[in-house]
């Protein structure tokens, strides 16, 4: 048996996508999302994964997209907006260690004071594997118990106290076909299978792997804010066509959200 975690990142990001979001989850194979505090379809989010208990739902922390919840300086611009991923990687080195811990703090409290049980954390353009936050990342994994995605070999480069043996993380949406937007996914189905046998192929029996989407529908806030935005669409066709569940059952793929993984790893270990 392979076991998967599909996970949807940016929930929160817009009311497009948190509508893509959960219909992904409702009518696809999406098990699992991480939720951004900061942004502006934050409190639509929480209000629909409280709706949705079936729906893994984790934190997304957010470090170079929108506005900041804190009052860091050394993190923001005039504006208070955090600085685009090529402005932070000039500027890190500029910035605060402890702002950026507040920052994620407040982010993480706010859905939690909101009354959302996180299975787990990622983090917007990985930034919480970056070398430079590693040590961020494993005080906030101290503070609130909660695993972190481990993506680009995280767990070899820092210890971390509650992972959950989830060790394969891969993208499952980001290949030629299926970003081709000159085609939609009805007209290149066999084109955009292939690419998705190719990612089920790495997994490895009985290994645990996070595989990474981004579903959304596409509205103002999304086409205008962020570069990666209509490609989207086809993500939610592709997660939702009864195909995709026919070729996860072919492959033997078993869905888990990280919040459901601790009581399969425990059966399985009696």
């Amino acid at each position: 048996m392979k076991k998967v975690i599909i996970n949807a990142d940016d929930f929160g990001y817009s009311s497009g996508v948190n509508a893509g979001i959960l219909k992904a989850f409702q009518e696809g194979v999406l098990t699992s999302t991480t939720l951004m505090a900061n942004m502006p379809g934050c409190d639509e989010a929480i209000y629909l994964a409280k709706a949705n208990p079936g729906l893994g739902v984790g934190g997304h922390l957010v470090l170079t997209c929108g506005a900041a919840k804190t009052f860091g300086k050394s993190i923001v611009d005039s504006e208070g907006e955090f600085y685009k991923l090529e402005q932070y990687r000039q500027l890190r080195c500029s910035m605060d260690d402890e702002e950026i811990f507040n920052e994620w703090c407040s982010q993480i409290d706010y859905l939690i004071d909101n009354g959302l049980n996180l299975t787990h954390l990622d983090s917007h353009h990985h930034v919480h594997t970056f070398p430079e936050n590693l040590a961020i990342t494993k005080r906030i994994a101290y503070k609130y118990q909660l695993p972190f995605r481990n993506a680009f070999a995280l767990e070899k480069n820092q210890e971390l106290p509650c992972q959950k043996g989830i060790t394969g993380f891969l993208d499952l949406m980001n290949y030629p076909a299926i970003r081709d937007l000159t085609q939609s996914f009805e007209e290149n189905k066999d084109a955009c299978f292939s690419e998705l046998q190719a990612v089920l192929d790495k997994i490895e029996e009985g290994e645990i792997t996070e595989l990474m989407v981004h579903p959304a529908f596409v509205d103002e806030l999304l086409y205008f804010h962020s570069s990666f935005n209509i490609a989207r669409v086809k993500e939610v066709a592709i997660l939702c066509d009864p195909m995709t569940e026919a070729l996860l059952s072919k492959n033997n793929v078993a869905l888990f959200h990280y919040g459901n993984v601790p009581n399969i790893v425990r059966e399985e270990l009696r």
